[in-house]
């Protein structure tokens, strides 16, 4: 029999796929809700989460329905969370697919509606993850720095290699004694 939490990250992850709109870190403030309102992660494990699920080739929802399932519940469990996961968006996606083939119309004014709301959740989980990981003046400067390297310049187009150089530079500034 499956495990309460199996189910309860499963049932998270089909209404995590259902409501999810703009893919990627747009997802994080439902994620997040989800995974840690239900008690199947602890905050700072739910970063850890969302760490690995972007590391990791893919989207970030299906990479974060495998980690958390296979944690859950070994293959069966990230199986089963995977499934939940993609199952609703692919429902979704057969009947909005019929629907906008008969009136095209919609289609312009759906995507007209749904850019605010989705500014808003990709700032919600900017807060998110800024509030514990930016926690003193060395983390602020750090920030900033990555920001402006990865928004201008050369190093736009090549963002995982800042990404690389804020890890190393924080793995160095954070191990040394202060």
């Amino acid at each position: 029999m499956a495990d309460a939490g199996l189910l309860g990250a499963a049932a998270g992850f089909l209404k995590i796929g259902i409501m999810a709109f703009g893919g990627g870190i747009s997802t994080v403030p439902l994620m997040r809700h989800e995974m840690i309102a239900q008690g199947l992660l602890e905050p700072g494990q739910f970063l850890t989460l969302l760490g690995l699920s972007q590391v990791t080739p893919g989207p970030l929802v299906i990479n974060g329905a495998t980690l958390l399932g296979f944690y859950k519940g070994g293959f069966i469990g990230a199986a089963l969370c995977t499934m939940s996961a993609i199952s609703g968006p692919l429902a979704l996606l057969y009947v909005t697919k019929r629907t906008f083939s008969a009136n095209p119309n919609l289609a312009d004014r759906l995507d007209k509606a749904i850019r605010g709301p989705i500014t808003g959740l990709l700032m919600m989980a900017f807060v998110y993850m800024a509030k514990p990981s930016v926690t003193d003046p060395m983390g602020v400067l750090l920030f900033l720095c990555s920001l402006g390297a990865a928004s201008m310049g050369p190093l736009k187009r090549l963002y995982p290699l800042v990404v690389l150089a804020a890890g190393l530079a924080g793995a160095f500034l954070f191990s040394r004694p202060r």
